[in-house]
């Protein structure tokens, strides 16, 4: 007897697996997905950069304004040493005093009303200005200051003239200072007012951390960076002449300090920030 003949299985059309074309389409379908997460996921990016580059653009112009704009406003025209077009230095006051009485022997007693004790003046460079009772003139003696020290007498000597009425000052306010002969000529009346001044510079320099862009230095520190090539100080004189560039004997009619540049972000993927900041200085 012969063994049954088995017919082989017929294939159910339903649960057959992927044909050709469909794993085609299907592949096709991935990448378009795929290349559709791409572009959104590079487009968020780009969107992240650009708006990070705003921001640090913004912080650059605020650092300037608050920082920079603040110091130069509080100079007067007669405190300008230098003005070119990379760089502005000027007298920044450390402590402001009146002249309460003066004393045998070339000494006065002052009363030290305002003082600056972290300002980065780190040059020894140092003056005195000083402005008679009831005048808007200073006299400068640059690299001079009279010697100085607290004194009891100062301060008794200054509050019987009606210095500190509110008797709020600490005793460290009241000095004798002595060898004004040596940067005047002689001892400054009671009322006038003296200054001791540091000096203070902002250069526009090529960046150290940043190559290929420019950042503005206070005395020698970097203070903000990016900036485009080309930034600039102008100068804005009496009679609303703009000069690049002021000659010494020319910088008495300085009226205002003028920052030109743009600031950019270290992306490079944002437009950059244009500036034109106008510093009028104190008059």
């Amino acid at each position: 007897m012969s063994a049954p003949r088995l017919s082989p299985p017929e294939l159910d059309p339903g649960c057959g697996g992927f044909t050709l074309v469909e794993m085609l389409v299907a592949l096709a379908g991935a990448s378009l997905i795929g290349g559709l997460l791409i572009s959104i996921l590079a487009s968020q990016s780009r969107f992240h950069l650009r708006n990070e580059d705003a921001v640090h653009a913004s912080q650059i112009a605020r650092a300037l304004a608050d920082g920079m704009g603040a110091e130069i406003r509080g100079a007067s025209p007669g405190d300008l040493i230098l003005a070119t077009p990379d760089t502005v230095s000027f007298r920044f006051d450390v402590l402001r005093a009146v002249v309460c009485d003066t004393v045998s022997g070339g000494e006065a007693d002052l009363f030290a009303f305002d003082s600056v004790t972290a300002t980065n003046l780190r040059s020894p460079w140092r003056g005195t200005a000083v402005s008679g009772p009831y005048s808007a003139d200073w006299i400068y003696a640059d690299a001079f200051t009279p010697t100085s020290g607290v004194s009891a007498a100062a301060e008794t000597a200054c509050r019987a003239n009606g210095a500190d009425p509110a008797n709020r000052a600490p005793s460290r306010s009241f000095r004798r200072a002595r060898d004004w002969n040596a940067g005047f000529g002689g001892t400054p009346a009671p009322g006038s007012l003296a200054r001791v001044y540091g000096r203070l510079t902002y250069a526009i320099r090529p960046s150290t951390s940043d190559p290929g862009t420019v950042s503005v230095r206070r005395n020698g520190q970097e203070f903000v960076t990016r900036l485009e090539p080309g930034a600039v100080f102008e100068y804005g004189l009496v009679g609303g002449i703009v000069q690049a560039s002021v000659a010494a004997a020319d910088l008495p009619r300085v009226r205002q300090v003028r920052f030109v540049g743009t600031a950019t972000g270290r992306n490079g993927r944002g437009p950059g920030r244009p500036m034109v900041y106008v510093i009028p200085l104190h008059n």
